[in-house]
């Protein structure tokens, strides 16, 4: 693999011009949330009553944290409802989720330190408002990311910031005045600067550049809709490779990037690779559904987990917050740790990515029968289920490693793996999936990416490993209790 170098600014805009046409292509089957209106004088579901005593005795009522929580996640459904085009890649997504449920994190850990910061230290305020603290820490580091989520378009529509900045008036508006209110909003703001300050030379400014595509058997190569004018495609280049240098990244818990090594793709001449290349190839098609392929359960697997992973497994975080009795430092802790875990496993698998440069299912079956390997039969016709495949590399599958890194992390933290619960998908409306415990839950992520036509059985796998190491370790290495 040869990494060229070319402007970063014009590199960046063509691969966010072509990536535009993969979200016409991919996301047009989510359920769009209904768009703000522009003249909507207030913050809507996500204000509720606030429950809490306003005390900084840390056993204050969790709705502040959770209200700012989902805010953050609000931003993201209605910018790519209002402009869909370009997509908010989950990894750009995952970072921006664990900055804003840090900032709520070290905010209350400055008032009671019950368990170790991140980012803020040593600006401990006992009489601080903790849901000043929060809204304030919150509503700063969303508010930085205004334009920040989508680029080239780099816009937040407006509707989307008043409705923000209502939800912060009316916030505070709930919290008594006086000095603890105002001690609050002083903490809060050092919160999310503090944060902020940490990322801002994390590698954001070099994860986009140009990467030659390999020639021989199993290198990754660019495939359609990544290859094709009108995109500006500067020789030698012949398509666009998703964020290459996201794996350079600073990671946020886990002590490097590199701190897990993922095991080698199968060799492309070894029975288990033909085995899983004959797998997806029978599951993984737009029309693999019966006749001997995909059951409908697997199809409505395959797109019920398109959604993106950091928003799906926030989603069940909730879950099992409403099923526990939890105050705002417990909430904030577990919402910051697994969102400081998705984070690291997008780093780490996108370097993992990098490093085995693995071809995809779709490259492999049109070329099956030039791989030399005699079990494998090539269908250049061959396409899967939701079009398109993602531009990155095969090897491990990101949304599988995102998947157990989240469920390892839940499962440490709460010592529990056998939770019922309930979730629907933005990418497969209407369906609701039941599930009994987090494991499973990880493993139908992880299998989903076979049914979609995305990933070979062991990118699967080994990436569920990968993030079950990330959980593991984040669980119990970082914000300790004190």
């Amino acid at each position: 693999m040869t990494i060229h170098s070319i402007s970063s600014k014009n590199c960046f805009l063509s691969f966010w011009l072509l990536l535009s046409t993969w979200a016409v292509l991919t996301f047009g089957c989510k359920k769009e949330s209904a768009p703000l209106n522009a003249d909507e004088g207030t913050a809507g579901s996500l204000l509720t009553e606030k429950n809490g005593n306003g005390q900084g005795n840390g056993n204050s009522s969790p709705e502040m944290v959770l209200r700012w929580n989902e805010a953050a996640t609000y931003v993201v459904l209605q910018t790519q409802a209002i402009i869909p085009n370009p997509p908010i890649p989950p990894f750009y997504e995952s970072r921006y989720y664990a900055m804003v449920n840090v900032a709520m994190h070290d905010a209350l850990n400055n008032i009671v330190p019950k368990y170790k910061t991140l980012a803020l230290q040593n600006a401990r305020d006992k009489d601080a408002d903790p849901d000043a603290a929060v809204a304030q820490a919150a509503y700063e580091v969303i508010s930085f990311f205004f334009g920040k989520l989508n680029p080239p378009a780099a816009v937040t529509p407006q509707p989307i910031q008043d409705y923000i900045n209502n939800l912060h008036v009316q916030s505070l508006s709930s919290i008594a005045n006086g000095a603890a209110k105002t001690k609050g909003i002083a903490l809060g703001h050092s919160s999310a600067q503090a944060i902020i300050q940490n990322r801002n030379n994390d590698g954001i400014a070099n994860t986009m550049f140009p990467v030659t595509a390999g020639t021989q058997p199993g290198q990754y190569r660019f495939y359609f809709p990544f290859t094709v004018p009108p995109f500006p495609l500067p020789p030698p280049f012949t398509g666009f490779y998703d964020s290459p240098g996201w794996g350079n990244l600073s990671t946020f818990g886990i002590q490097s990037s590199t701190q897990f090594p993922v095991p080698a793709p199968y060799a492309i001449s070894s029975t288990e690779y033909a085995e899983d290349y004959n797998e997806v190839k029978r599951l993984g098609c737009v029309g693999c559904t019966g006749n001997g392929g995909r059951t409908q359960e697997q199809e409505d697997i395959a797109k019920f987990w398109v959604e993106s992973s950091p928003y799906a497994w926030n989603k069940v975080t909730r879950e099992i917050i409403a099923q526990k009795n939890m105050n705002a430092w417990q909430v904030a802790h577990v919402l910051a740790l697994l969102q400081i875990t998705e984070a690291d496993a997008y780093i780490a698998c996108l370097k993992s990515k990098m490093d085995h440069f693995f071809w995809r299912p779709v490259t492999a079956i049109e070329l099956g029968n030039s791989d030399g390997n005699p079990l494998t039969v090539g269908d250049n016709t061959w396409q899967v289920l939701v079009f398109p495949t993602p531009p990155v590399a095969d090897h491990p599958s990101a949304h599988a490693t995102a998947g157990g890194a989240a469920s390892e992390l839940l499962k440490e933290y709460f010592d529990k793996d056998n939770f019922s619960f309930s979730l629907e998908s933005t990418s497969l409306p209407g369906h609701t999936r039941n599930f009994t415990s987090l494991s499973q839950a990880a493993r139908e992520n992880s299998l989903s990416r076979i049914y979609v036509g995305y990933h070979f059985r062991k990118a699967c796998m080994d990436g569920e490993e990968l993030g079950k190491s990330i959980g593991k370790w984040n669980a119990n290495k970082i914000l300790q209790e004190n």
